[in-house]
């Protein structure tokens, strides 16, 4: 039996709980060493991740351009931010309570003693400039004036992939257990669960709350019941919740969404699958969440409100690139936890462990807000013959 990442990321969790408690000084010096080296590999491959997804989302703006595609966009980026918005909303209302006061110092600042062996690994750039030049490259490859940067572009994305699936996510259980310990033997570990129990809490009220939105929303416009859409896309939740992927979970929500009210089995045919690797609001709000409650324990105040501003237009665009990869929405979000928001390493880890653990419910939530997304297209494409006509020249070229 396969034993899955997040039954690995609680057993780390506990492991390093437990070893941060009872371990002898010489023990702590070694997770410390753990810590620094994978905190540095991770933050290595930073920018490297920045870079692919937010150029690919970008040269892909135009590939198959129509209006019907162009729309899509445009509609699940904005419901990404709204999202976004109003759970940052709710998190500076109700973390402040949940947090009441309560702060984390950095591990080896107290009782924690230091590693045995630093060893840097510098990233080939830092935060910003990956993002400036992934926007640069991004949009030349967009407007068809790079047709080999495109296709390397392509290329980097899909080796990105395979080092999130194969390195990245098979080493964050230790990465965890390397920062609950430092937790732990800092004696901060009773506060951090009472605050992530807590948060957690939110997050998910405030998932079934957006699914909620969108569903009424895209109902009242196009005149149909909420209720039946979400019972229809209900499969497609469970679905997503058991394999924790957008992506793996298309054949359930295609199938479920050609049976939404009114639906155009193109259009659904088109929208589905796009919203699949495009849209992630679920996963989008829950790192808002995340990452106010983060920053309030780690730095002793909320972030401002133009950072977060900031950081939820931007993270939106990161996540247009990220749908599809399991665990790939936080790790694509690092970069700008970094550069935007100020968080350190033992900030990142905690944002890692909070994510991970959750990422089931937020890939649930994403999928099922892909069938509120293809009722609002529908409605103003789906009578449309030239548009139909452009849903399967858009299938041919996607495969």
């Amino acid at each position: 039996m396969k034993f899955g990442l997040i039954p690995r990321l609680i057993v780390g969790i506990v492991l390093g709980i437990v070893i941060g408690v009872i371990a002898p000084q010489w023990l702590l010096s070694i997770t410390e060493t753990g810590r620094m080296l994978l905190g540095n590999l991770i933050n290595f491959f930073i920018p490297f991740i920045i870079f692919s997804f937010i150029a690919y989302s970008i040269a892909q703006l135009s590939k198959n351009a129509g209006r019907l595609l162009s729309f899509t966009l445009l509609l699940s980026y904005a419901d990404t931010v709204i999202a976004c918005s109003l759970a940052a909303i709710g998190a500076y209302l109700m973390i402040p309570g949940i947090v009441q006061g309560r702060t984390f110092s950095e591990p080896g600042a107290n009782s924690v003693p230091a590693p045995f062996v630093e060893i840097e690994f510098p990233p080939f750039m830092d935060i910003m400039s990956a993002l400036i030049f992934a926007i640069v490259i991004g949009l030349a490859a967009s407007l068809g004036k790079a047709n080999v940067i495109s296709k390397v572009v392509e290329e980097l994305k899909g080796i990105i992939d395979i080092v999130i699936k194969k390195f990245i996510i098979p080493v964050i259980p230790f990465f965890i257990f390397f920062i609950f310990t430092g937790i732990a033997a800092a004696g901060e570990v009773s506060g951090a669960i009472v605050i992530f129990g807590q948060m957690l809490l939110v997050i998910i009220a405030m998932q079934i709350i957006w699914l909620t939105i969108e569903y009424t929303v895209a109902s009242i416009y196009t005149k149909t019941s909420p209720l039946q859409a979400i019972k229809i896309m209900m499969p497609a939740y469970f679905t997503a919740m058991g394999t924790m992927s957008s992506a793996a979970t298309i054949p359930v929500s295609l199938s479920q969404g050609k049976k939404l009210p009114k639906m155009n089995k193109r259009i659904a045919e088109f929208v589905m699958p796009l919203c699949a690797n495009i849209h992630s609001a679920g996963a989008a709000l829950t790192l808002t969440i995340s990452a106010v409650t983060v920053t309030l324990i780690t730095q002793g105040s909320l972030p401002e409100i133009s950072l977060i501003s900031i950081f939820i237009l931007v993270l939106a665009i990161i996540l247009t690139g990220a749908a599809g990869v399991p665990g790939g929405s936080v790790l694509a979000t690092l970069g700008i936890l970094q550069s935007i928001l100020g968080f350190n390493e033992v900030a990142l880890g905690l944002m890692l462990a909070l994510f991970m653990v959750q990422d089931t419910l937020g890939t649930a939530t994403n999928i099922t807000g892909d069938g509120a997304i293809a009722m609002i297209v529908n409605k103003i494409f789906g009578n449309d013959e030239k548009d139909t006509e452009h849903v399967e020249e858009s299938e041919t070229v996607n495969g």
